[in-house]
């Protein structure tokens, strides 16, 4: 078995994400937004995207979902290290994500802040949620926690900063989950889940830049977003020079 067959590359493409919501929907799955009642509806499928790498990708994937008439979450950085999300074309990206009947909400990074206790927890999340808040229009309903730790996984209560938890235990005991965290099925494949129906409650966790327009490694997906972003700011910066009038001076002299 080669590297690709193993880890099924073929499997992260956005073309596939398109098939596997088909999938879902041909099996009678329904999608829901996150319930803090806990009040789905028999099989139903939770959709959720932590925004890790690329925001574009995620609009490409929402854009998907809203043709098939499919909702799902997305959980938005606030100290990101790949993307900035109160940078103008980053913000509106994700306004648009929203436009498309998808709900916002907040992915939170414990680390950023050092947390060490649940005090420090609450304080802190109280703060990305005012400033989410303040830039957003709305206050996020739902968290999810950025790189889980032995702290965070701990944290299990429904609430906390007076926003749901998708941590909480039942979603963790009672619930299915399938996650393609770090570019490959960590638990079972989603697709032999989808098609196996045997879920009454399934959470799927989606990571944007871990699906591209051809098959990749992981790490080749998340380089080749690296790449594509680092286009778009030198084009930006030379763009914003003409739009000033400015000097563009490079080795030849001015661009």
């Amino acid at each position: 078995m080669t590297i690709e067959e193993k880890y099924r590359f073929s499997d992260f493409t956005l073309s596939n994400f398109k098939d596997l919501l088909k999938l879902a929907i041909s099996k009678g799955y329904r999608f829901t937004f996150f319930d803090p009642l806990f009040e789905y509806p028999k099989r139903s499928i939770i959709l959720r995207h932590d925004l890790e790498f690329s925001v574009p990708i995620a609009l490409e994937m929402a854009k998907i979902e809203h043709e098939l008439g499919v909702i799902s979450t997305y959980f938005v950085q606030l100290h990101g290290d790949f993307y900035n999300a109160l940078e103008s074309k980053t913000f509106h990206t994700i306004k648009e994500i929203e436009s498309l009947g998808h709900e916002i909400a907040l992915h939170f990074d414990a680390h950023f802040w050092s947390i060490q206790d649940t005090q420090q927890l609450e304080q802190f999340l109280l703060i990305d949620k005012d400033t989410f808040t303040k830039y957003f229009g709305k206050a996020p309903r739902l968290f999810s926690f950025h790189n889980n730790n032995a702290f965070t996984l701990a944290c299990e209560d429904e609430s906390y900063g007076g926003m749901h938890n998708v941590y909480t235990t039942k979603y963790k005991k009672e619930y299915g989950y399938c996650a393609d965290s770090t570019g490959f099925w960590r638990y079972e494949i989603l697709m032999d889940r989808i098609s196996e129906a045997k879920d009454i409650v399934l959470q799927v966790l989606i990571h944007d830049a871990m699906w591209q327009d051809i098959a990749l490694p992981p790490r080749r997906r998340v380089y080749k977003t690296i790449d594509e972003h680092a286009s778009f700011m030198k084009k930006s910066y030379d763009e914003t020079l003409v739009k000033f009038g400015a000097k563009n001076i490079d080795w030849e002299g001015e661009v």
